[in-house]
């Protein structure tokens, strides 16, 4: 069969049913659209177009810088789920592994590592959040380390795993994981699955917009542009570097030794250097490595490497849904990856459409909706991104000169409200909820300075028995979990 660009279906009236979808890029984001759509939407007739004749070869760049790994969060699987996808698969094919958090190094200023898990954090006392109470305990001279209360962090310590149980009685309930998945060997999987589902292959296509005239509905999944100042003629995009200055990164992945090699860790690693910063995402049987630093002033051991970095440009279009183009992934926006969401951003994008798919192709309603549903998830990610970046302790002058820098309004008031009184300020769109947001504060060496009014009526005693109870039981069910890596032996057997 023809492709969309050849003509085959000839020029679509706007307003018929709107049944014939363009994708313009093959990379991950592009494949991860067309598995999705035609899971969720059969009747689609979907062709995928390479923004090149050459793209197979280049490095794909459809998500933003062109990670090894990426990394699925918790929500993020139950997406995944939902398209009839099985975790199971992602960790066979994909040199996959759970994932609890991330560990972070040289981001306090009093130094020493800091944790953020995914999942809850301890338990409340009555109507007191678990966060209060530990601002309390502090504030009467206690020395509560937070991530002794969260079970994601004790099994990331310890080595030990298990999905979580559905008995809400359980401590072991509280869990929470995600994925990490080798970045190509995903794309091959979600390619070979869109094509199982009746996805087609197009021809090459360098212009998105050439794609209209036989499609009621284009997907720009190329990848970032060079100016978001001018993004495919459309004024008023946002350029992020200020508050994201890094703009290269160095990639790479290496085989772990031995046979058979060690099991991955069940957690992502990131190091704040003076010029930048380094993260780690284990897979299974191999480590991959990202370098994130700025080219006016790289690490002196990486300078005869320079040529061979990934271009990175923070920033965001003016919107991501114009009249039949949909931008997705790092065409819509890139945001420096310090916080893992290229991939979760990309699959939101993806799930937002299916919800909004239109049922023709007069779709203005449509489109303004996800666009302030889009917006609402870039600003949250934006400000969880921007404030660890500019608001850690980590040393170098490029960390001195973000911290000196004026956040946004609404960035600088989330900090400012919890370093205040402890309080989490959240809005529509979040990518995390109150937990989330209470570790990265904390892995950064934000505290309140003043804990909450209602959890200083709390007795210390109270408080006290409180803390031995939920450590007590949470040490009792780490300990009946098996190794990390039994778990993803048992299920790759």
């Amino acid at each position: 069969m023809a492709a969309f660009g050849s003509g085959a279906f000839g020029a679509l009236p706007r307003s018929g049913p709107a049944e014939r979808v363009a994708i313009s890029g093959g990379g991950l984001c592009g494949w991860l659209a067309a598995c999705l759509l035609a899971r969720h939407l059969p009747h689609l007739r979907i062709v995928v177009h390479p923004a090149s004749a050459d793209e197979e070869t280049r490095p794909d760049r459809s998500l933003g810088v062109p990670l090894a790994a990426e990394v699925l969060l918790p929500g993020d699987l139950e997406h995944i789920a939902a398209a009839g996808l099985r975790g199971g698969d992602l960790i066979r094919h994909c040199r996959g592994s759970f994932m609890l958090g991330t560990a972070l190094t040289g981001w306090r200023a009093a130094g020493g590592p800091a944790f953020v898990p995914f999942g809850e954090i301890g338990a409340p006392l009555g109507p007191v959040p678990f966060h209060q109470i530990v601002a309390a305990a502090r504030a009467r001279g206690h020395d509560v380390n937070m991530a002794n209360y969260a079970l994601g962090a004790l099994c990331a310590q310890t080595g030990r795993f298990a999905p979580p149980r559905s008995d809400d009685a359980s401590v072991l309930s509280t869990l929470s994981f995600g994925l990490a998945v080798e970045s190509d060997a995903l794309r091959r999987l979600l390619r070979d699955d869109a094509l199982a589902h009746g996805v087609q292959h197009g021809e090459a296509v360098a212009d998105p917009a050439s794609l209209c005239a036989a499609a009621d509905l284009v997907i720009d999944a190329r990848g970032a542009p060079e100016a978001w100042s001018e993004n495919g003629g459309e004024q008023g995009g946002e350029d992020w570097s200020a508050l994201m200055p890094f703009d290269r990164a160095l990639v790479a992945k290496r085989a772990e030794p031995g046979t058979p090699p060690p099991p991955p860790p069940p957690y992502a690693h990131l190091s704040a250097l003076a010029e930048g910063w380094q993260g780690f995402v284990p897979l299974a049987g191999a480590m991959t490595e990202t370098l994130v630093f700025a080219a006016a002033a790289p690490p002196a051991e990486v300078t005869g490497a320079l040529p061979e970095a990934h271009r990175l440009a923070p920033g965001r279009s003016a919107a991501a849904w114009q009249g039949a183009i949909v931008r997705m992934g790092a065409a819509a926006q890139q945001h420096d990856p310090v916080a893992g969401l290229q991939l979760h951003l990309a699959l939101a994008d993806v799930v937002r459409l299916i919800a909004l798919f239109p049922a023709n192709a007069d779709c203005a309603v449509e489109a303004a909706e996800y666009n302030r549903q889009w917006r609402e998830r870039s600003d949250c990610a934006f400000d969880y991104t921007v404030l660890r970046l500019a608001r850690n302790g980590a040393k170098g002058a490029v960390w001195d000169r973000l911290r000196a820098a004026a956040l946004p309004h609404r960035t600088a008031y989330r900090h400012d409200l919890y370093a205040a009184n402890g309080r989490i300020a959240l809005h529509d769109g979040e990518v995390f909820e109150t937990p989330g947001w209470v570790m990265q504060f904390e892995a950064l060496g934000i505290r309140p300075r003043r804990p909450d009014a209602l959890a200083m009526t709390v007795p210390d005693m109270a408080i006290t028995a409180h803390f031995e109870a939920i450590r007590k039981a949470m040490l009792a069910g780490v300990a009946k979990l098996p190794p990390h890596g039994a778990v993803l032996a048992e299920v790759c057997a």
